[in-house]
């Protein structure tokens, strides 16, 4: 993705969790403990590191549910070879799109 691309996708993700409540509620999450609003990037960083997590939840999800099968799953090939997927992300990602869980953060590459 380019730098671009990101901003759009974060602007997104934040205009999506402003709708999810009210405004109070969207500063109440978004604010240091005197008060004072977030910033763009503090804001980014705490939804990137919420991100993070819940993927790391979700793929601890997907290695348990599907066992002994997680590695004939959650592999892609590169050269003939296959591999098991190991990052949480790409785990996670994967593990949405068979239960056809949407996310509007999950790109098609």
């Amino acid at each position: 993705m380019n730098v671009f691309a990101d901003y759009l996708m974060y602007i997104k993700v934040i205009v999506q969790r402003w709708r999810q409540g009210s405004e109070d509620d969207f500063w109440r999450e978004f604010s240091t403990a005197s008060g004072k609003r977030l910033m763009y990037t503090a804001i980014v960083d705490r939804l990137a590191q919420e991100r993070k997590e819940n993927d790391s939840e979700m793929a601890s999800r997907a290695k348990q549910e599907y066992g002994d099968e997680f590695s004939k799953v959650f592999c892609y090939k590169k050269n003939g070879a296959c591999f098991v997927k190991v990052k949480a992300c790409d785990i996670a990602k994967q593990y949405r799109k068979l239960k056809n869980i949407t996310d509007d953060m999950d790109t098609e590459s």
